[in-house]
């Protein structure tokens, strides 16, 4: 993939995505939210089929993206998103879409951090590690979106190894296998759609790719490449539920609160004890990758919301964007994440807001394709010779 450097515009992209890129990108973008607050919801050994269900529907999901990006008539830019969705509503979704986009990136920042804060560093003020954080994201994000998308490559490669020092966890005499039964629940567990939507919030994150710009998607190898990548996700949400209930059991998982993070500090080495020193920061290729990926996202919705998208416009809106989510997250920081209540309902509402628009935007795209695709056909019809 080329990259032209003297590019005066952030989100030019000189030619279609690798496979690999787009597989690794779906995988990081949805592994990285469950592996924050999600596996203390799943205290029962049942509710794997309820991950199972989940997993199923992502991938129906996933298809239907796939097939959005494989499409010919698919509006591209500015004035692409106009002619399909209107001036009016176009503006509507870009504020959604930056809020959704700032609130999404300081929620994550703000639970990496509050892991860092309280398992490796508890003395040192969160904030300082907020900003660094920040100032990383804001330096990728300069480098451009084609960029952003080749470090995809290097967040998987710089975690994806972590899963192989949970493994001896499933072996005895580390793992207690009747912890995984009943298989069949004996009771319908409590609050099942809910816990189902938590599930599916966790597969959220690839409804953004639908904005890359056509020249990013190879149409012949989109769609096994997003599969693929959704596949990588199942088998890890599935491999740490069998691992965190072999090792814990139901009855005390339901007391911890990120038992795939606490199980870190049991891993021991002949050769190397406290492996969360390595383990837990590796996470933060992860969170810059997805942060730069959505601070682009919300330069790009402020330009939309201009009506400047046509024009490149080089860093112009990148500088807002960023000054947007410090003040967001730190906003979050000082009100929100200020005790337990508040960061729990902030991180249930990051949840449920992922959950609503992984599940609506591809039906909403393809209802808006429809109707452009039967308004052009009743305008041809209306106009056609006699």
């Amino acid at each position: 993939m080329k990259h032209n450097v003297h590019s005066a515009d952030l989100f030019d992209i000189s030619g279609p995505v690798e496979p690999l890129s787009w597989t690794f990108m779906v995988n990081r973008i949805q592994t990285l939210s469950y592996i924050l607050f999600f596996p203390s919801t799943f205290i029962e050994p049942s509710m794997i089929w309820i991950i199972l269900l989940a997993a199923a529907c992502s991938h129906l999901n996933i298809w239907l993206l796939a097939n959005w990006l494989r499409r010919m008539d698919r509006p591209d830019g500015y004035f692409g998103t106009v002619r399909l969705l209107g001036k009016t509503v176009l503006w509507l979704f870009s504020l959604f879409g930056l809020s959704l986009a700032l609130v999404k990136c300081a929620v994550l920042l703000l639970g990496y951090v509050d892991i860092v804060n309280n398992i490796l560093f508890p003395s040192l003020d969160p904030k300082l590690f907020v900003a660094l954080l920040l100032f990383a994201c804001l330096y990728l994000a300069r480098l451009g979106m084609e960029k952003t998308l080749r470090f995809g490559v290097i967040s998987f490669i710089g975690t994806v190894w972590v899963v192989l020092f949970y493994v001896p966890y499933i072996f005895p005499a580390n793992a207690d296998y009747y912890h995984l039964l009943p298989l069949i629940p004996e009771r319908m567990p409590p609050h099942p759609w809910h816990t189902f939507l938590t599930l599916w919030a966790a597969f959220a994150g690839p409804e953004y790719l639908l904005m890359l710009p056509k020249q990013a998607v190879d149409e012949r190898r989109i769609q096994s490449s997003l599969l693929i990548g959704n596949a990588f996700s199942i088998v890890e949400y599935v491999f740490f539920f069998v691992v965190c209930h072999l090792f814990y059991g139901s009855q005390y998982l339901r007391r911890l609160d990120l038992p795939v993070v606490q199980l870190v500090r049991y891993i021991h080495l002949p050769f190397a004890e406290r492996l969360e020193i390595i383990i837990i920061p590796a996470y933060a290729f992860s969170v810059v990758y997805v942060v730069t990926f959505l601070l682009l996202y919300a330069a790009a919705a402020l330009r939309m919301m201009t009506g400047a998208s046509d024009v490149p416009s080089g860093r112009k809106w990148l500088g807002p964007a960023f000054v947007m989510l410090c003040l967001t997250t730190m906003a979050i920081q000082y009100w929100g994440w200020a005790n337990e209540m508040g960061k729990n309902r902030w991180i249930e509402w990051h949840n449920w807001s992922d959950a609503c628009t992984y599940a609506a935007l591809p039906v909403l795209l393809m209802i808006a394709a429809l109707l452009t695709k039967k308004r052009g056909t009743r305008h041809a019809t209306n106009h056609s010779p006699d």
